[in-house]
């Protein structure tokens, strides 16, 4: 007689949801502390489990931090591939990515503030890294793009550029959330206060 078919074990809802609760408080915890002065002591305390107990949700920091900033990772690629599809003016382009990432980092303000910060994964080949980077580049593309086509000023040079924007209008949209999850997109006015400044400063006001 065949054995029986290996099954791969789900984890129950309660030991789900404890995890869940454990990537909250580290969230909130390396806000506050930084990732580098941020304990898996620290962390245990926050939530009331002992040190063992944590143990069964993660196997340490650097879990913890992947696994927060794995959301912002898989939203950058999608906006990235709708970005790579775009057939509009590459300034149109470059907006509607900016307003992309702007949604995304209101509704998910810790995740992103550790995913964009000095706390985000290091070394240059980490993944939160090289998205990082991907997003820089193609704003950069869309900007020297934009350039050609006289949309936009050239005397700022585009990766300087693309830096600035990405970092305004993450920086606007984290602030307005705080570092707790779930505070919701920003209302589409907000969207283009944040975008109009540092486009028209770079359009002289042509968009």
């Amino acid at each position: 007689m065949n054995p029986p078919p290996a099954t791969t074990a789900t984890p129950s809802p309660r030991l789900r949801r404890g995890r869940e609760d454990v990537l909250t408080a580290a969230t909130a915890l390396f806000h506050e502390r930084g990732y580098d002065a941020t304990s898996m002591s620290d962390i245990a305390a926050r939530l009331g489990f002992t040190k063992a107990a944590l143990y069964r949700h993660v196997t340490g920091k650097a879990e913890l931090l992947r696994a927060i900033t794995g959301p912002v990772r898989a939203d950058v690629r999608a906006l990235l591939a709708a970005s790579a599809a775009g057939t509009g003016r590459p300034v149109d382009e470059l907006t509607g990515l900016l307003r992309g990432l702007a949604g995304a980092a209101a509704a998910g303000p810790g995740r992103y503030a550790l995913f964009w910060g000095p706390d985000g994964e290091p070394g240059p080949l980490a993944p939160d890294a090289v998205g990082r980077d991907e997003v820089v580049r193609r704003l950069a593309d869309l900007l020297e793009r934009a350039v050609a086509q006289g949309d936009v000023r050239g005397d700022i040079a585009p990766r300087l550029a693309a830096r600035l924007l990405v970092g305004a209008v993450v920086a606007a949209a984290v602030e307005r959330g705080g570092p707790g999850d779930g505070a919701g997109p920003p209302s589409p006015s907000a969207v283009d206060v944040l975008l109009d400044g540092p486009v028209r400063l770079l359009t002289g006001g042509r968009t």
